[in-house]
């Protein structure tokens, strides 16, 4: 992933204000494949895909593989999940992509019924056997571009070596859909037992794609325990390996990306802090925004307006007082890991400082808790689907299931609304009286951290300056990365942060009714 970092500068005509925007590049597409740049385990990578994108990545041909080494070639990323995973059913493949299986000529008593890698062959009698993929001998191409009909190599390798062949050739091993052509290639192979390109393992994409496209690392996969997913490995030329899922890796995903809607807000500080965050919108699998924007702003008798919006290209601002040039091109995705975000850095702003920000999110804004200079900042928004400040007890759903921060939030969103967000006295009590049933001694918010900044905020949208943080937490604590917030189930019933690896109860709010 390219950590890029382009600085912004207001060109001003008068001394009023000196503007900074930092943008970050998160996410890195090309073709139908983005890689970003977010360790998850695996289902976590599926369900940030299927939300944001299409699924994870099917990859079908050498071409899609090359695209996908291209994609990551400028990047640091050792591997990445692809969207390959083990399934119930050994099946049969043709490793010519894409290709029907709807001819057999299997001998007698074959295939066999254990369910383990094969491969298969064709004997000097044109009829088909299974066969253990590491033996060598020789084997048939399908013809490429410059050569009709089929090829046969007359050189002993294993099946894969064999396949490595053949795709050197721009092709791979014959696929064979008729007794003509199976008659063709018996006849090719000048009556020796040959391999063909038929191949058995359990393996399926998560999108339910069928391609028999692999691209195995050398004794992938092997199968150990609990290694059900796989992820490519760019160290090793992008081959593939298998891996446990609860593993953390970047991943790929593929598809356009979702459209999204714009939502505006307009939020209100005493006193703008020396380092002012953007607002972020949030997905089910993480803290994702997505925004270019321009700023511009103007000193005016008790108040400094500093506005930003989506923008393409270089644009001209003018306002009352001054006139500024911003140039703003990037796109950025804010992920779960580190929470990075795009910044406005201010000085000489005036007290009683407005700003308002319009982005192309997905999905509400968030609030800000808490800034580095410990100021609660609140957040007045239209857009707002679902008014927290009233929510009746029956609305609040504590889930007596142990998950991850992530795995609550992705959980909430799909079956409610979204995870819990407290903005009032009221509120909390309501909150205190449902955790006192938690099985988990702490229970999930949508309340996160960030580290880069040190403020927390929460995830979705919200008003009031409302905070019950116990003694410690807040802004007192020290955080790491990847700390999200969470409530007693008993005593004092404050918040306090902890790891979102963690697995606790949660609570998510429902549509009124």
């Amino acid at each position: 992933m390219i950590m890029t970092e382009n600085r912004f500068i207001v060109k001003k005509r008068s001394p009023i204000l000196y503007l900074i925007f930092i943008s970050g590049f998160f996410a890195v597409g090309s073709s139908d494949f983005h890689l970003v740049d977010i360790s998850n385990t695996y289902k976590e990578a599926k369900s940030y895909c299927r939300e944001i994108y299409t699924d994870l990545a099917t990859v079908r041909s050498t071409a899609d593989m090359n695209n996908l080494i291209n994609l990551v070639s400028t990047n640091t990323t050792a591997r990445a999940w692809i969207g390959l995973e083990i399934g119930d059913v050994w099946m049969w493949h043709w490793s010519w992509p894409d290709e029907k299986l709807d001819f057999l000529n299997w001998k007698a008593g074959e295939p066999r019924k254990k369910n383990q890698d094969a491969c298969a062959a064709m004997d000097r009698h044109g009829e088909w056997f299974e066969s253990d993929c590491g033996i060598k001998r020789g084997f048939v191409c399908h013809g490429n571009g410059e050569t009709s009909g089929h090829i046969f190599v007359d050189d002993t390798k294993s099946w894969r070596d064999a396949q490595n062949h053949c795709r050197g050739l721009s092709s791979d091993l014959v696929s064979i859909h008729s007794a003509e052509e199976n008659e063709a290639v018996h006849n090719v192979s000048v009556s020796q037992n040959v391999w063909i390109g038929l191949f058995k393992d359990p393996w399926k994409w998560s999108d339910g794609s069928n391609s028999s496209f692999r691209f195995w690392k050398p004794h992938q996969p092997n199968y150990l325990e609990d290694q059900k997913c796989v992820a490519a490995v760019f160290k090793d030329k992008g081959q593939w390996n298998d891996l446990k899922c609860g593993g953390k890796c970047k991943f790929v995903c593929h598809g356009e990306r979702k459209s999204t809607s714009t939502t505006q807000a307009t939020f209100t500080t005493d006193q703008l802090p020396t380092n002012m965050t953007a607002i972020l919108n949030t997905s089910s699998q993480g803290i994702i925004a997505t925004f270019n924007f321009t700023v511009a702003a103007s000193k005016q008798p008790n108040t400094t307006n500093v506005t930003t919006e989506v923008e393409t290209t270089a644009t001209e601002l003018t306002t009352p007082n001054t006139t500024g040039v911003v140039y703003s091109t990037s796109v950025t995705e804010l992920n779960n890991a580190t929470a990075e975000m795009s910044t406005v850095t201010a000085t000489q702003l005036p007290p009683a400082t407005t700003v308002q920000v319009t982005t192309d999110g997905i999905s509400a804004l968030t609030t800000l808790v808490e800034t580095s200079a410990q100021n609660t900042t609140q957040l007045s928004t239209p857009m707002s689907t679902e008014n927290t400040q009233s929510l009746p007890p029956g609305n609040l759903i504590l889930v007596q299931q142990n998950m991850t921060w992530i795995e609550a939030m992705s959980y909430c969103r799909e079956h409610h609304i979204d995870l819990i967000h407290i903005s009032s006295k009221d509120i909390q009590e309501k909150v205190a009286e449902k955790t006192k049933n938690a099985t988990s001694t702490h229970v999930w918010l949508g309340l996160r951290y960030t580290c880069n900044f040190n403020f927390w905020f929460w995830t979705s949208s919200t008003t009031g300056c409302y905070q019950n943080w116990a003694p410690g937490q807040g802004s007192e604590g020290k955080y790491d990365c990847g700390v999200t917030g969470a409530i007693e189930a008993t005593g004092r019933q404050q918040w306090v942060g902890l790891p979102e690896t963690e697995k606790l109860n949660f609570i998510c709010y429902a549509c009124a009714g």
